[in-house]
């Protein structure tokens, strides 16, 4: 069967069909981790958790989180569901500091990570006549691979570039008519500044869809890189310890979410505090099962993401597949001045309305938001930081370049 041909029968998949494999493959999956993984057995064993209770879905609250920490003190291959010689590739997670996470992948992982970002290429109408231009890294953190894979199952015309070197990455989408970019979601905004400098006009690229993720990004922000490349501009969720970029769910065509992939991940959204699982259009801690990973299926698995249910409904785009919200952060960046909660996507919102895309957020004793841009927009801004998030903090304009740029996610929480 052709690759894209598969991925629409798995996008387009009836409710249905939906709920049968997905209870099959998660009483699958439940046993298939206590039979081949002494840390699951341990830990459901430690739970009072006999599999065999186990039937469907609905049954999932029964079963114990699993945590970071936890895959941190796995290192390197605690959580193994295979043995050694089935691993063909590793990736890691984790951050910049502490223990790295590693996760593995079997033959049958990395075709099922390919699987899942060609469901992306399908919505976004991508195609062997397309030029796709990968800029996240090619190492140990997932970033270009599930992009290559994908490119590469459709015989697209792929330049595998990673990240940096903005210059030419702009001279490579000139040169060789780049029709896709697939990048960090702030990106673009560099690429904006870097062709300005060297007088090429992004709208006479032949860029025609931006795939953007690896960090929270607003509507706001989307709406200035749609209107400064002339293109649509598509958000693309995924972790590595769920398989890498691409692999959980893709937007919606009618951008009224994301679409989680229910035949191979359970999606769940809980109280980050209690872990009480959540209703409907309550935000809250994504929670991720594998239903369909071999090396390392994760049950239950605390993301850090925020987001909330949307629908369980079959959207207008046609696609029956569950609809969550765009994530919105981590847990770990949530912060709290003057007893209110926020986000930086949250400050992203309110700047990105005023054309401010170069920005960052000072946390010591209080609150301070520099951003590159005209001193008489503060008032302003601190009108709207008042109304829409219940504090003003205090703003800073910069000189345009002042602030450091990013060619990878970009940093801008600061925390002294």
């Amino acid at each position: 069967m052709r690759p894209l041909l598969k991925a629409k029968k798995g996008v387009r998949m009836s409710r249905k069909r939906i709920e049968e494999i997905k209870n099959r493959r998660f009483r699958r999956i439940v046993r298939y981790v206590y039979q081949n993984c002494p840390f699951y057995r341990r830990k459901f064993k430690s739970a009072g958790i006999d599999v065999d209770t186990i039937k469907s879905v609905e049954d999932i609250s029964k079963l114990p989180f699993t945590t970071k920490q936890e895959l941190r003190e796995a290192y390197p291959l605690k959580i193994l569901c295979v043995p050694k010689e089935k691993i063909v590739r590793i990736q890691m997670s984790g951050g910049t500091t502490g223990q790295p996470v590693i996760i593995p992948y079997t033959r049958k992982d990395v075709e099922q990570w390919k699987e899942m970002m060609l469901r992306a290429f399908y919505i976004a109408n991508i195609t062997s006549k397309d030029v796709i231009q990968i800029t996240p890294a090619f190492g140990l953190w997932n970033g270009g691979f599930g992009f290559h894979f994908a490119a590469d199952a459709i015989n697209a015309f792929v330049i595998p570039i990673g990240p940096g070197n903005t210059r030419n990455q702009l001279r490579f989408m000139k040169d060789f008519g780049t029709t896709v970019l697939c990048s960090t979601a702030s990106y673009p905004l560099r690429l904006l500044e870097v062709a300005k400098d060297i007088g090429i006009d992004p709208k006479e690229l032949e860029l025609e869809k931006m795939l953007l993720g690896a960090e929270p990004w607003t509507e706001e922000m989307r709406k200035i890189i749609e209107r400064e490349f002339d293109v649509i501009a598509y958000d693309i969720p995924g972790l590595t310890e769920m398989g890498g970029v691409g692999t959980v769910g893709f937007e919606c065509p009618e951008r009224m979410g994301l679409h989680m992939w229910e035949d191979n991940y359970i999606v769940e959204i809980v109280d980050p505090k209690t872990g009480e699982v959540l209703d409907e259009g309550e935000e809250g801690e994504v929670v991720y099962t594998a239903l369909n990973r071999e090396a390392m299926p994760l049950i239950r698995y605390r993301s850090g993401e925020v987001s909330a249910v949307v629908s369980r409904e079959p959207c207008e785009c046609g696609i029956e597949h569950m609809t969550i919200k765009r994530i919105r952060g981590r847990t770990d960046d949530m912060i709290i001045y003057k007893g209110v909660k926020f986000y930086p996507a949250d400050v992203e919102e309110i700047l990105a309305s005023y054309g401010i895309t170069q920005y960052r957020i000072v946390l010591d004793s209080k609150v301070t938001v520099e951003f590159e841009g005209d001193e008489s927009l503060i008032p302003k801004l601190a009108r709207d930081f008042k109304e829409f998030l219940g504090f003003k903090p205090k703003l800073v304009a910069l000189p345009f370049g002042t602030l450091e740029r990013f060619e990878g996610k970009a940093k801008r929480l600061v925390k002294y």
